[in-house]
């Protein structure tokens, strides 16, 4: 992709070292970015999302998947979110069947939870609906994660580490992030 450079920064991968992020005009589209690097799609260009996949054991084949897409928070009075503000995060987390199974119960144990936009009681996590959950919630799924890091195996442990990383990063800039399923 051509880039016009406005912000340049790395971030430091656990297995494959460093790697470098272009931050700028894409295609003759701008993107956001506030002061701690998160970058912000404009509205509509959500085509422009490069999703960053997490995978443990999930056959590159897999085609059932959960999005984590961070929320893209308004301070317009009665908002209602469309589809666009929460798919308007730059880099939003994909993560593949059979290495979601690994995160099902440890979401499921802080339920039930009120939806974070509509405060609707949720019962139980949905891996082929829309869930909404606010930054309180997640900190309860950090807090369950970070439990178990010691008693799984290493893969599992870097896997879970990963996703924490993402997660933690996300929880900066907004309050909600809606997971949603393809199955």
């Amino acid at each position: 992709m051509d880039y016009e450079i406005y912000w340049l920064f790395t971030l430091q991968n656990r297995e494959n070292g460093i790697e470098l992020f272009v931050i700028g005009k894409r295609n003759r589209k701008f993107v956001e970015m506030n002061s701690k690097n998160m970058v912000w799609l404009n509205p509509n260009d959500y085509e422009g999302q490069e999703y960053v996949e997490l995978r443990l054991s999930a056959p590159k084949s897999e085609k059932i998947f959960l999005e984590f897409n961070p929320l893209k928070i308004s301070d317009v009075p009665d908002w209602n979110p469309k589809w666009e503000e929460w798919h308007s995060y730059c880099s939003p987390l994909r993560i593949y069947r059979q290495d979601y199974e690994l995160l099902v119960d440890t979401f499921n144990k802080i339920y039930p939870i009120m939806d974070a936009f509509d405060g609707t009681l949720e019962q139980a996590f949905d891996v082929c609906f829309d869930n909404w959950i606010g930054k309180s919630d997640w900190l309860r799924i950090i807090f369950e994660i970070e439990q178990e890091l010691n008693c799984v195996f290493h893969g599992k442990r870097v896997f879970l580490m990963d996703f924490l990383e993402w997660l933690k990063e996300a929880l900066k800039h907004t309050s909600i992030i809606v997971v949603a399923g393809n199955l």
